[in-house]
């Protein structure tokens, strides 16, 4: 259920989300902020500006759905060192959320004004919600299929 309302908000943003919003968070300077926003011009700044107001509510869901995913798979998997991973995931997640909030907010200040700080507030703090986010991921799928071959190699028995 929390995976299917994430994957409908993603598909609610979408259409206000600028292709290259991702290189905009990860702009490792201000020249480079700022080459992204004047190819943006004011209406696609006024799209990236909606596309973070979006995601405020995306943060909520995302870390839901991968907070409840870490467990569940890890669960599955019946493997314990794989359990203790799921439970410090599913904590993880809240705080990549939470690195998400200031790296959102930091961009927003870049729209009004750009400076080092604003670009790189919003450039650290996606590192760490991305590298969070994606060990959770990469977590679920092996953890998903360790039980998957479990089952599947105990039936044979």
């Amino acid at each position: 259920m929390a995976s299917l309302v994430t994957i409908s908000w993603m598909i609610v943003m979408r259409p206000f989300t600028p292709p290259n919003i991702v290189q905009f968070e990860l702009a490792k300077g201000v020249s480079a902020a700022q080459q992204i926003m004047l190819d943006w011009g004011e209406e696609g700044i006024a799209k990236a500006r909606l596309s973070i107001y979006l995601d405020f509510v995306f943060i909520f869901l995302y870390a839901w759905a991968i907070s409840l995913g870490s467990k569940v798979s890890t669960t599955f998997s019946g493997n314990k060192n794989l359990m203790k991973s799921g439970s410090f995931f599913s904590r993880a997640v809240w705080f990549a959320g939470s690195c998400d909030i200031i790296e959102n907010l930091s961009m927003l200040f870049t729209f009004s004004t750009t400076n080092e700080l604003t670009v790189s507030m919003a450039f650290y703090f996606a590192i760490i919600k991305f590298t969070i986010v994606v060990t959770a991921l990469l977590l679920i799928l092996y953890s998903g299929g360790v039980g998957l071959f479990k089952r599947l190699f105990n039936k044979k028995k």
